[in-house]
């Protein structure tokens, strides 16, 4: 659906006086995630005391009922759906916000949280729930893969073989350290691969270890791209160069030390739109989920996401 960028603007400042006046919400909470089970009462006490009343709360305890009730309630005219849940869970509704004249409302209660970090929301739940009462709304671009919005970040490579086999269950007991433990057995048999990235026309070949394609700076709760805003317009990909999976074993140290890149490690591309595809095909992680393989068109979505941000942003 294509809106102006006056248009949206003019949805957006509607939608804050609405909301701002009648203080009305609904509260949907994935009580797999990691935190969810314990804040979903807990969110709603805090809710009520920050002047904020539920039209309707629901703890979904089945993932899979997260989009259909999402939709339903989109449906029926609510101008703020509040989401309790990590990147996975935003990922799997985040198609039903795009261009629909609804706020969405995030309380992070995942293993990563790194839509959250990008967007500066605190990551306990009393800070979140402070940022929904006094925040304001903002127009956030979301990424496009194929037909799928998604939030944060997409990548190829080893994210993807850990995020397709790590269960669900390891994540709500362990957090970050299951990545870490489901990484280590992947590692051993990591091969590098071919990948073609075709921007403007151009296309471009890579002996490749890893691609990172970032809407958002945060990937797995780690800073891996400074320079993605969630404004601009532009999708950022990065591809780590080499035919070492060593050399991957690197990137992530520097990622977790905050240290900088060697040159020529990394490639980095900047565009509105670019098409990946690798040899042999792999899956793509989109915001944590596996959901597709390559080859993918990558795109952006200008503004299509209205979304309570601090007040300072």
């Amino acid at each position: 659906m294509a809106h102006s960028p006056t248009d949206r603007h003019l949805e957006r400042a509607e939608l804050e006086r609405t909301i701002k006046d009648k203080r009305r919400a609904v509260l949907v909470v994935n009580t797999r995630s990691r935190s969810g089970a314990r804040a979903y009462a807990e969110a709603k006490e805090r809710l009520a005391a920050a002047g904020i009343e539920l039209d309707a709360a629901y703890p979904i305890r089945h993932a899979e009922r997260l989009p259909e009730i999402v939709r339903e309630e989109i449906a029926k005219g609510r101008k703020l759906i509040i989401v309790g849940g990590g990147d996975g869970t935003i990922s799997s509704v985040v198609d039903h916000f795009a261009y629909v004249d609804v706020v969405f409302g995030l309380l992070p209660l995942g293993t990563a949280n790194s839509f959250a970090r990008t967007l500066g929301i605190p990551l306990d739940l009393q800070g979140a729930i402070d940022v929904l009462a006094t925040g304001k709304i903002a127009e956030i671009d979301l990424g496009k893969i194929n037909n799928d919005y998604f939030a944060n970040g997409s990548s190829i490579g080893m994210p993807s073989i850990i995020g397709r086999a790590t269960p669900a269950s390891l994540k709500k007991w362990l957090g970050p350290t299951a990545y870490g433990l489901v990484a280590a057995v992947a590692f051993a048999r990591y091969k590098p691969f071919r990948c073609i990235v075709t921007i403007h026309g151009e296309e471009r070949s890579f002996e490749a270890l890893d691609v990172r394609i970032a809407n958002g700076a945060y990937q797995g709760g780690v800073l891996v791209a400074s320079e993605a805003v969630l404004h601009d317009g532009e999708i950022v990909v990065h591809i780590l160069k080499g035919r070492s999976k060593w050399a991957l074993a690197k990137d992530w140290a520097r990622l977790a030390l905050s240290a900088p890149f060697a040159p020529g490690d990394i490639e980095a591309l900047q565009a509105p739109e670019v098409t990946i595809d690798t040899r042999p095909s792999l899956y793509v992680s989109v915001d944590g989920e596996v959901i597709t393989q390559t080859p993918i068109h990558v795109s952006v979505a200008r503004k299509a996401l209205l979304l309570i941000v601090p007040a300072s942003s």
